[in-house]
């Protein structure tokens, strides 16, 4: 018996009992779909998640305050003051683009009209350069505002809608935040949020002397932000940053009362995850393959047993061990291949709608699919081939004799 007529008579077994057929076929349906949809909603997630991290900038590095532990093992946060941030703006030139020490205060900012809720931002004018941050109107911050303590502001995107939701444009208006009064001299273009869902559109940046001086009255740091031109510099960067901190800060190595880390270490740490979270949801799905293909064997075995004086009659008039076992594994396979084709579709279908719904990009990987197919026919192979093989040595006289 040729390929082909082995395809057509296999087909032509599996009509006969259409719904026996479809049933066998669900398992693999239900697995291959959950694979594609699950590990394409993984992959849609993670590239959400890395579109943040570079909105974010994944060449940023945090310094933060770290606890330092005192006498008695007490431990006491140790404030970042601005000569930590002048001093590794000294010695560390070469390797980053800027250093923007940053002190944040929650106030409600308002104009003759409207009140807002958002976060005052003190900053340097290296902000704009370590964020790669754009202005849509007017100017950032620059050394003159910061040395003369400027009553000065640049609105992020969301404020701007929220206190002059009628004026795109609003550079030389006036923004009162408690009693002090702050003229407008930039509006940033909008970043979106950050990965934690923070909305970097939500703040307003005055000069950090002015914030220091005239609305906290304290001068420690909240955070250091710098970035390197380039990621090959990245580690270079952090070491050096370390040990300007230590030399100032006079701790030894191990003992430092600061922190300093990268956006990047948070895309690796978040890649790894989304990583180990596909691995999980594809390992869990794939267990219905194996659920569909001890269906398919259990069928067969029913099939071989309901046709065993078919067998006969086909061995009596020349089939040899080797046809039939043939004709049975194709039938196995050609149930496993249609259930992966149909869970291929609902998995791809799956798959858009869960992306449509979370807001993430659609993902769906070709090599996915066609290890989906590859293995929902393997299946096939795997678990039709006793059955195949337990028919292909029936003896042809038994065979006929049986009812």
């Amino acid at each position: 018996m040729g390929f082909f007529s082995a395809i057509r008579v296999a087909l032509a077994a599996l009509l006969v009992h259409k719904g026996r057929s479809a049933l066998t076929s669900l398992g693999i349906v239900i697995g291959t779909g959950a694979v594609i949809a699950m590990v394409s909603a993984a992959g849609g997630a993670r590239q959400k998640l890395d579109e943040r991290l570079d909105n974010v900038g994944k060449n940023l590095i945090l310094i933060r305050p770290g606890s330092h532990t005192q006498q008695g093992g007490i431990a006491d946060l140790k404030p970042l003051t601005n000569e930590d941030a002048a001093a590794l703006r000294k010695h560390t030139g070469t390797l980053l683009q800027g250093v923007a020490e940053i002190q944040v205060t929650p106030r409600v900012a308002s104009t003759r009209t409207h009140n807002w809720n958002t976060v005052i931002v003190g900053t340097h004018p290296d902000m704009q350069k370590v964020r790669s941050w754009s202005l849509e109107y007017g100017r950032f911050l620059d050394e003159d505002d910061l040395k003369k303590r400027a009553n000065v502001c640049i609105l992020g995107q969301t404020v701007r809608q929220k206190l002059f939701p009628d004026t795109p444009n609003p550079v030389g208006q006036l923004v009162r935040v408690d009693r002090l009064q702050l003229r407008v001299i930039g509006v940033m273009q909008p970043k979106g949020r950050i990965p934690t869902g923070g909305d970097q559109d939500d703040q307003i940046f005055v000069p950090i002397s002015t914030i220091q001086r005239k609305l906290v009255g304290d001068e420690n740091i909240s955070i250091i932000l710098s970035s390197v031109r380039s990621m090959d510099r990245l580690e270079p960067a952090k070491e050096e940053i370390t040990r300007v901190l230590r030399e100032k800060h006079r701790v030894k190595k191990g003992h430092e009362d600061f922190d300093v880390s990268s956006v990047q270490e948070m895309s690796e740490l978040a890649s790894y995850m989304a990583l180990v979270m596909q691995f999980l949801i594809g390992t869990i799905a794939s267990i219905s393959l194996v659920v569909g293909g001890i269906g398919i064997m259990n069928i067969m075995l029913v099939s071989v047993t309901e046709r065993t004086r078919e067998i006969g009659i086909r061995m009596a008039v020349g089939a040899t061990p080797f046809d039939v076992l043939t004709q049975f594994l194709i039938e196995s396979i050609v149930l496993a291949l249609v259930g992966g084709i149909i869970g291929i579709s609902l998995g791809i279908a799956g798959a858009v709608g869960l992306a449509m719904m979370a807001g993430w990009p659609i993902f769906v990987d070709p090599n996915m699919v066609l290890i989906a197919f590859l293995v929902s026919g393997g299946v096939g192979v795997f678990f039709g081939y006793y059955p195949a093989l337990k028919a292909s040595r029936l003896d042809p006289i038994e065979a006929l004799r049986y009812e």
